[in-house]
């Protein structure tokens, strides 16, 4: 399981998609489809990716198979882009182990949530993250905010804690709080190798014009040209271009609004990008882990209408 290779750091620009996990219709992992997600979003020109993030219901799947499944990404992605893996610990012993195994594994960094369940303190979360960053060793950590999922939200005094001390390498932003991002970049403006990366996927131009560095967008799993375009204007400083291609992107949130009788916002949301990505041809299956309800026609025709509108905008 352990491999030896060159790490690649937190890239400094770009896109860094929060990938889906294929599985069968048993409810397995389809490494098979996870090979060809892969090929498909490097080919896309994405500059990351992330497995096994909440797009990617770590939450729901067993350890053994999200092993198995960071253990397979880190193969096939064989450095070509950088590799994150998500971390779903609900404690500081847990992560610690889950960050050192992925880290043996040749993970580039580990994307950490704070501890949930109990509602600990600045200084308790700290040294959860300290621990973390000790056994993941040259292995970079990242926070992750998303207090939507764990109910904690980490403030940006302290990301600067963390980050000037060396502890975190970078966050990944979910909260969809646009001004605590933009603060955020102002109080760690000054720490030159420290990423910021938003999954605020309304906002994705005016957060990389206010300071941080990329996406790590839902939606990329299934427009990832689209926001390598965006990414790529943002860079040449075409904020006019990109803000038009942002457009474009928010309009594609309504690949998440049919209803899926039974399920959850959280199971339409995988299950679409899922179908998508079927219909697309890139993985077999659109099957979502269980308790979350399953994909039915309505929901394929409507990602089906959402895709053949992306493919032809006038429309």
């Amino acid at each position: 399981m352990t491999t030896t290779r060159v790490l690649v750091p937190p890239p400094a620009s770009g896109v860094i998609p929060p990938m889906v996990t294929p599985l069968l219709p048993s409810g397995e992992p389809d490494l098979d489809s996870l090979d060809s997600l892969i090929d498909h979003l490097i080919g896309q020109g994405v500059t990351g990716l992330l497995a096994l993030g909440s797009c990617g219901e770590n939450g729901a799947l067993t350890r053994d198979e999200r092993l198995a499944v960071a253990d397979r990404a880190v193969r096939r992605v064989a450095g070509r882009v950088h590799l994150m893996i998500g971390v779903p610990a609900l404690g500081t012993r847990e992560a610690v182990v889950d960050a050192t195994t992925y880290a043996r594994m040749g993970a580039d960094a580990v994307l950490v949530p704070p501890t949930f369940v109990f509602p600990h303190s600045p200084a308790e979360l700290a040294d959860h993250f300290r621990a973390v960053a000790a056994a993941a060793g040259d292995t970079a950590v990242l926070a992750y905010n998303i207090p939507t999922r764990v109910n904690v939200n980490l403030e940006p005094s302290l990301l600067r804690e963390l980050a000037a001390e060396g502890a975190i390498a970078g966050t990944k932003d979910s909260s969809g709080n646009v001004e605590a991002q933009r603060m955020l970049a102002e109080q760690t403006a000054d720490l030159a190798d420290f990423r910021r990366y938003t999954g605020s996927e309304f906002a994705i131009d005016g957060l990389l014009l206010g300071g941080f560095h990329g996406a790590v967008p839902g939606l990329a799993n299934a427009f990832a040209p689209l926001h390598v375009e965006l990414a790529n204007r943002a860079a040449a400083g075409d904020w006019k271009g990109a803000a038009a291609v942002q457009g474009r992107i928010v309009g594609l949130f309504a690949l998440y609004q049919h209803p899926l009788p039974g399920g959850s916002f959280s199971a339409a949301v995988v299950g679409s990008l899922k179908e998508a990505l079927v219909q697309q041809g890139i993985i077999q299956h659109a099957t979502t882990a269980h308790p979350f309800a399953q994909v039915d026609d309505g929901m394929r025709e409507h990602v089906r209408s959402v895709l053949a509108a992306a493919a032809d905008p006038k429309e």
